[in-house]
């Protein structure tokens, strides 16, 4: 069955160590593109890569306004925000802010550590070689430190109680897990969340996508787990970059068509 396009515009919103591209890729590998094909309207911020959530929040409201025009003009359109893995948490603060130029009417959570993420302490525990990759793989995702400062369970616990869901505002969630082969960039990663392994981080995570735990990116309403065979940045579209290490070429395009087609159904009321 084919899916229904939102009236509204679409909101890409990316997550940590991202912009609106990346290695010369778009960030939400050719997503945009897909979307507005089918007639919708599709801006994609662009914040720091590596700021806090509050910091990233506000490039975030500056952005979209800037994107839209809306400095210089009555209107208040809106939107609904699709996000991944960090930017999942830049909006929910975002709808916190007073005086905002645009309407929210949906936040749409792709592999967001709503209840933080362990892998910031991930080399406490290791050996020397394992520490080594290990850091550079958090250096590769952290720059700053600030990003993932706020991405861990005790910080989340606090912003959780701080930025509840906003009345009207509705809010759904997906994510996907993967078991990859030794060679693949989240082997450690993995292992870590799903089994726990430091004395900061005892307790088994459970199934991941590398970055974030099942568990931890259920927000809202869940609409489930995409895939079983598919890591944090497959999701996007980039799995293609790890097919060899037990990633799959997700259809990264086929879902963001479905979580459109979700809003567009369940927020603005369409019918098939």
């Amino acid at each position: 069955m084919p899916y229904i396009s939102a009236d509204n515009c679409i909101v890409l919103c990316h997550g940590f160590v991202g912009t609106d591209s990346m290695m010369g890729l778009s960030y939400f590998n050719g997503v945009k593109d897909d979307l507005t094909s089918r007639g919708c309207k599709v801006i994609v911020p662009k914040v720091s890569m590596t700021g806090s959530i509050d910091e990233r929040a506000k490039q975030l409201d500056l952005q979209i306004e800037d994107l839209l025009d809306l400095r210089s003009s009555s209107d208040k359109p809106d939107l609904h925000l699709i996000c991944h893995s960090m930017g999942g948490l830049d909006a929910r603060r975002l709808v916190h802010f007073s005086g905002l130029r645009y309407n929210v009417l949906s936040i749409t959570t792709v592999s967001t550590p709503h209840y933080g993420s362990p892998i910031a302490s991930l080399s406490e525990s290791l050996g020397f070689v394992s520490r080594m990759s290990c850091q550079l793989l958090l250096s590769c995702l952290s720059g700053s430190g600030k990003a993932m400062n706020d991405m861990t369970p005790e910080h989340m616990e606090n912003f959780n109680a701080r930025y509840k869901n906003v009345p009207g505002i509705k809010y759904f969630s997906v994510t996907s897990k993967f078991q990859p082969f030794i060679n693949h960039i989240f082997y450690i990663s993995n292992k870590f969340i799903k089994n726990g392994s430091s004395s900061k981080y005892p307790k088994a995570f459970g199934e991941n996508d590398g970055m974030v735990a099942v568990n931890s990116a259920k927000w809202g309403e869940f609409l489930g787990v995409v895939s079983d065979e598919t890591s944090h940045f497959g999701i996007i579209g980039w799995g293609i970059m790890g097919i060899l290490a037990g990633d799959s070429n997700y259809d990264a395009k086929d879902m963001y068509r479905w979580l459109v087609d979700n809003v567009a159904k369940k927020v603005e009321g369409k019918a098939e």
